[in-house]
């Protein structure tokens, strides 16, 4: 018996390890030009990333996974306007890491994933450069439009907290974090929402609207556009949170602040906000504008932060990293109160096992919704 217990686990470790090669980074490209620096990694089909940087000294780094690379380190100089050399390494977690040591700090980047082949693209420029603003923007000028908020406007309201809006982060074009296994963000927030809106429906007898109903691409001044021509009482913007480092787990809440509180909180909002830095959003007075309408609800989406982050932990068991805040785009401009939700660690294999499954997002949506209960409850006594 101990022999053939034996002869399994070879097989499965065999089957593990073959799957494993498939994932194999392939050729590295290099495009140098006066303007930007691109590094192209091609990549086999299914294998996703996360990103952080570095500024001392100036650098970003990235996780791949499920990834394989052979042999177990390989290097490429550059020694460029932006970058000085790219260094990749294989970890004994189907990871392979990638750091691209750059050669100022006063540059920007984006990383996507493009298809036919599959590969990743590291873009860096000078700041007033966007390589895809204008692809967003024409995607999201031909693709599926959202009707005209005016057009489904309901009834004047009653008083007290009677219309929700809820944002399922990501879409269409843009997939958000990707787990290990492959799962995008932006099938899991969609999900957790129609769940959300549901039980809030049946329940509270509240009107709930969804910045998006399916699998498109919606910008972030345009969710708040929809919030706020909703006129709105709530919003809530929900994510899956992704990590570099692939044990990070729990979930957390945020606020928006210009003043960043709490541990990773710059990390996150530089995620989020990815798309935003595509877009270009606007800065200088519009953009001190923006910020000043959501600081008139600052205290109220904080006290609504602290209660949809107490219920959600209990709720679905998660480690409770707290509430937090930063800039986030997608909640500037909003004129009521307003929150982000990281539901859990989409990078993390254990916690993506659970945000696949219908029960662990119910789960989720049930905790979002007892904490939105108590602040509505709370607020309508006033």
């Amino acid at each position: 018996m101990k022999k053939i217990g034996l002869v399994l686990v070879l097989i499965l470790f065999a089957q593990a390890s073959q799957a494993y090669q498939n994932y194999s980074i392939g050729k590295i490209d290099v495009h140098s030009q006066s303007s930007r620096t691109q590094i192209i990694l091609k990549l086999s089909q299914g294998t996703g990333y996360v990103v952080k940087d570095l500024v001392n000294p100036p650098r970003i780094l990235l996780n791949l996974y499920p990834a394989n690379l052979t042999p177990p380190k390989r290097e490429v100089k550059i020694e460029d306007k932006f970058v000085k050399q790219v260094r990749l390494e294989r970890d004994s977690r189907n990871v392979v890491k990638v750091v691209v040591d750059l050669a100022k700090d006063k540059c920007v980047y984006d990383v996507f994933l493009l298809k036919d082949p599959y590969r990743l693209v590291i873009d860096i420029r000078k700041p007033e450069e966007d390589i895809i603003a204008g692809l967003l923007k024409r995607e999201t000028e031909e693709g599926k439009q959202l009707p005209h908020p005016s057009s489904v406007l309901p009834p004047p309201k009653k008083a007290g907290i009677q219309r929700i809006i809820l944002d399922p982060g990501h879409g269409g074009k843009d997939p958000g974090a990707i787990g290990p296994s492959g799962l995008k963000e932006k099938d899991v927030t969609l999900a957790i929402a129609k769940g959300l809106s549901a039980l809030l429906k049946r329940n509270l007898r509240v009107e709930v609207f969804l910045t998006r109903e399916d699998d498109e691409f919606v910008s972030l001044d345009r969710r708040i556009e929809i919030a706020n021509q909703l006129e709105g009482d709530i919003f809530v913007s929900i994510h899956a949170n992704a990590s570099w480092n692939y044990v990070a787990k729990g979930t957390e809440t945020f606020f928006n602040s210009r003043y960043i509180y709490g541990e990773g909180a710059r990390e996150v909002a530089i995620r989020e906000n990815s798309v935003a830095e595509a877009e270009k959003i606007p800065e200088g007075a519009k953009d001190i504008l923006l910020d000043l309408i959501q600081n008139q609800y600052r205290n109220e989406s904080n006290k609504l932060a602290h209660l949809v982050q107490r219920e959600l932990c209990h709720s679905c068991g998660l480690i409770d990293r707290g509430v937090k805040s930063a800039r986030f785009y997608v909640l500037r401009g909003a004129k009521m109160p307003a929150i982000l939700v990281e539901v859990g660690f989409i990078s993390n294999p254990w916690e993506e096992k659970k945000l696949r499954k219908n029960n662990f997002q119910l789960l989720i949506a049930k905790g979002i919704y007892q904490g939105l209960a108590k602040y509505i409850k709370s607020f309508n006594k006033k």
